[in-house]
């Protein structure tokens, strides 16, 4: 079981939730919550990112808040995009900078800082937009269900192989924009990969919410980013 930590480097303050694998050894994945905030949904998939031989970091963009019905959820992701981006980059940059000195034993390849990056919804709108921001750092991208129309993308900034999932029936994400997405990728010349699951909704993936969760398609989901992970980060 992972822990919570926090930490100031560069003069930002930062906390969020710690997972380590048993082999002391292995990349790492930042891992970057739904809308409603650093819950236990996403505690849960940080300590099996451990169990499968990764450290994770549940970076907590809410600073201790958390929502339990959508439209607070709403109004926090909302503040988070039109009025605290600049706040949420400095806390990545920060994580990054501390976790880069403190070597915990998360190098695969020899001299490397590997790094990838995962989130589901306002999480997989932040894989997206860190991914690029972030370029150099993060290795693999892996956005469940990011919300394209939230923030601007620079799709041409992105260096890293994408894996983005996607519901087929999403109330949130128009399939349009989702083949904006695509159009980008393919102007951009990026390596990724998206796969849509049809007859589903958005956060499928979440099996903390049994009106949505599709016990199936997010076992594939998985299955998926572990071997995505495996290949670009190990």
């Amino acid at each position: 079981m992972g822990r919570m930590i926090s930490f100031n480097k560069n003069g930002v303050e930062v906390s969020g939730y710690w997972a380590e694998p048993e082999s002391r050894r292995g990349p790492m994945v930042f891992v970057f919550h739904e809308w409603w905030g650093l819950v236990d949904h996403i505690k849960d998939v940080c300590d099996r990112y451990a169990k499968e031989g990764f450290y994770a970091f549940g970076i907590d963009l809410y600073k201790g808040k958390t929502a339990s019905d959508p439209e607070n959820a709403g109004k926090l992701m909302q503040d988070l995009f039109q009025n605290r981006l600049a706040e949420a980059e400095a806390m990545v940059k920060a994580s990054l900078d501390y976790f880069k000195e403190i070597d915990m034993g998360y190098v695969a390849r020899a001299g490397e800082f590997i790094l990838g990056a995962t989130g589901f919804c306002c999480g997989g709108t932040c894989t997206w937009y860190f991914g690029s921001k972030f370029a150099d750092e993060f290795k693999a991208l892996v956005p469940y269900y990011g919300l394209y129309a939230l923030v601007p993308i620079d799709f041409s900034k992105i260096k890293a192989p994408v894996l983005a999932l996607h519901a087929g029936k999403d109330a949130f994400i128009p399939l349009s924009e989702v083949l904006k997405a695509i159009e980008e990728c393919n102007k951009n010349n990026l390596k990724a990969q998206f796969v849509i699951y049809s007859g589903v909704d958005h956060a499928f993936f979440n099996n903390t919410r049994p009106e949505v969760y599709h016990e199936e398609y997010a076992n594939d989901a998985w299955e998926k980013t572990k071997a995505f992970f495996n290949k670009y980060l190990k």
